[in-house]
């Protein structure tokens, strides 16, 4: 019951006043009802699978070039009024409906872009000084172009990346905003929201196959042939057969898998001939993932355990399970038998707030800043992995140190459990919020100049506190400790953006700005084993077990060019192209065209392009490449 004390207390709030209202407190002349219907149809630019899109290792399936990816037909409904003196309320209604999205994407939502009540709000004034905002509603303290710094207050719904408008994209949380006027130039803003997280696509227990902007980070914990969530369950069908074989004496008479210390996967791979029956290890073991049967103790497997035999095995440039654990001994697979997986969230209670306060103000006639604070739960998920036993005990991976023909070896256990001990152990993913400091200011200025005319300049900068970035420690997921190879720690981070804003030829306006992301705890340690060992932050968007688990960088920039014009006889048309360019050779691009044909009724298209290299936040989306239309009619 405690979880909704907050937003019993405003639907309280509201179910008061909305008895004055019915009492006759308010002017029902003064209520206003507008809204609209729209309807948006996208299609894929380009032929090919989209990330996670593809269920098993040998699946074919894609989209062809046209294919309808959305068709969404919307009803959005106004209310505003007075609901007494000094008090008015807004709402905003929305119905959605999308054909062609992906399950759990096509309709209405909770704490979504999507949700059908999106706002409702009451705005007060206390006294000369005092503005007050209670309900549901989206605050905004940044306003840098294509990217959100300090625009952290109201999660964000990732389905269609950054396509979407800011406004559009926001999910409304229920909140409290006070505005303090000090003077006429000073202000203090005062905001206690509710906690939620943000939307990303795939991060959920069903891994939300087919929907096209699932990032390769996500697909590596949730993905159906990628992802740890999927890949373990396999790994403890092929554990088990590698236990049955050892119990039939394949191994030597009397030798168990978990007596097998000095041979790892890498030395059963690279041998000619280790069984004694002529197939070369690295083909036995793609043999019995894919080609198998079970009678011979195959398991069909769907996930990246190996990408094939013999021609294809290089544990020096991994890009499969096999290969990344190359250095894990077979007695380790026993600790793996009959493994499964599990995903949950471990979330904090509803009423935990977040609580703000901005501070801005003026210097001169032209400096503008403000600076502000948020003690919030970030709203990007983190996931943690641990071991659980049968009665959701923790267990505690163990190493055992040992030695091998081509040198030391380290073996994992899970003491209790596994083939030896006849039970199974569960890899459970924990999706959690961590609490978090943020710490920005902004300004803007403008000045005069002989040739470009007005210019203004602008910034915003964020210090965030105890943020969770992946690090990867390929020594320890190279001898199979998958908790210890790959966790989730706490990193420091400053970010800032500066731009220009510039007006040509009347009305053209041109914004350009410069990004970057500094991560103070960056972890980059080299190994002394070869490709599988060191230590160093991944990049959280894209690492994958395609692209070597890719290494992050301390220093991430980014380049925007905004353009927008508006066009017509009555200019009733507006054109935009905005442009983002990362620094590791990734871009979007988005063209859209507004044009009014009545008052009424409004047109749009917008084409949005992605490329360059595949391992970066924009390259990764190359096939989600899109080009839509919309037609609204304003009521």
């Amino acid at each position: 019951m405690k979880k909704r004390i907050l937003t019993l207390s405003l639907c309280g709030l509201f179910s008061a006043l909305a008895c004055d209202l019915h009492a006759g407190n308010a002017d029902s002349s003064k209520w206003e009802f507008s809204g609209y219907v729209k309807n948006e149809t996208a299609m894929f630019q380009k032929s090919g699978p989209v990330i996670g899109e593809r269920k098993s290792i040998s699946d074919t399936r894609e989209h062809n070039m046209g294919d309808i990816s959305k068709f969404e037909n919307s009803l959005v409904l106004y209310v505003n009024g007075d609901l007494f003196p000094n008090a008015k309320l807004h709402a905003q209604l929305d119905g959605v409906y999308d054909s062609e999205a992906s399950d759990g994407y096509r309709a209405h939502k909770n704490h979504s872009q999507q949700d059908a009540l999106r706002e409702l709000y009451i705005d007060s004034k206390l006294g000369n000084k005092f503005d007050l905002r209670l309900g549901k509603q989206q605050l905004v303290w940044g306003t840098a172009d294509g990217i959100k710094l300090l625009d952290i207050i109201n999660p964000t719904d990732w389905r269609e990346f950054n396509q979407n408008t800011m406004d559009e994209s926001r999910i409304t949380v229920w909140m409290a905003k006070g505005d303090l006027n000090l003077t006429s130039k000073d202000n203090l803003q005062f905001v206690v929201s509710q906690r939620h997280e943000s939307r990303i696509p795939g991060l959920n227990a069903d891994g939300d196959a087919g929907q096209p902007f699932i990032m390769k980070g996500v697909d590596s914990i949730t993905g159906p042939v990628n992802g740890f969530r999927n890949i373990v369950p396999e790994m403890g069908g092929i554990s088990n057969s590698f236990y049955n074989f050892a119990q039939g004496g394949a191994f030597g008479a009397g030798v168990k898998l978990n007596m097998i210390t000095n041979m790892t996967v890498n030395d059963f791979a690279s041998n000619a001939n280790p069984m004694g029956n002529g197939v070369t290890g690295a083909d036995m073991l793609n043999g019995m993932v894919y080609t198998y049967p079970a009678a011979q103790g195959g398991i069909s497997g769907k996930t990246n355990l190996i990408d094939g035999g013999t021609a294809n095995w290089n544990a020096n440039n991994p890009n499969s399970v096999f290969e990344y654990m190359s250095n894990a001994t077979f007695a380790t697979f026993d600790a793996f038998v009959n493994a499964k997986t599990a995903y949950v969230r471990d979330y904090p209670d509803d009423i935990s707030p977040n609580l703000g306060l901005r501070y801005k103000s003026t210097l001169g006639r032209d400096f503008n800043y403000s600076l502000n604070y948020l003690w919030h739960y970030d709203p990007n998920p983190y996931v943690e992995m641990s071991w659980k036993g049968t009665n959701g005990e923790t267990l505690t991976p163990v190493t055992v140190a040992g030695v091998g023909a081509n040198g030391p070896t380290t073996t994992v256990t899970l003491p209790g459990y596994g083939g030896a001990a006849g039970k199974a152990p569960t890899l459970l993913f924990t999706e959690k919020l961590n609490r978090i400091h943020s710490m920005g200011a902004a300004f803007d200025t403008t000045f005069d100049t002989s040739a470009l005319g007005p210019v203004v300049a602008r910034g915003e900068f964020l210090y965030q506190k105890d943020t969770k970035l992946p690090v990867i420690d390929r020594t320890k997921l190279g001898y199979g400790d998958l908790v210890g190879g790959m966790r989730m720690e706490d990193a420091d981070q400053f970010k800032y953006v500066l731009g220009t804003d510039l007006t040509f030829f009347t009305n053209l306006m041109m914004n350009v700005q410069f990004i970057q992301f500094i991560n103070l705890d960056y972890v980059d340690e080299a190994g002394n084993n070869g490709a599988n060992s060191g230590r160093y932050t991944g990049d959280q968007a894209t690492l994958h077990l395609t692209n070597g688990l890719r290494k992050g960088a301390k220093f991430r920039e980014f380049v925007s060019l905004f353009l927008s014009k508006p066009f017509g006889a009555e200019q009733q048309g507006r054109v935009n192209n905005i442009i983002i360019a990362e620094e590791s050779g990734g871009y979007w691009n988005r063209f859209d065209v507004e044009y009014g044909f009545t008052n009424a009724v409004i047109g749009t298209a917008e084409v949005n392009n992605y490329w360059g290299n595949e391992n970066t936040m924009f390259g990764e989306f190359k096939n989600s490449s899109n080009i839509q239309v919309g037609l609204k009619y304003l009521f």
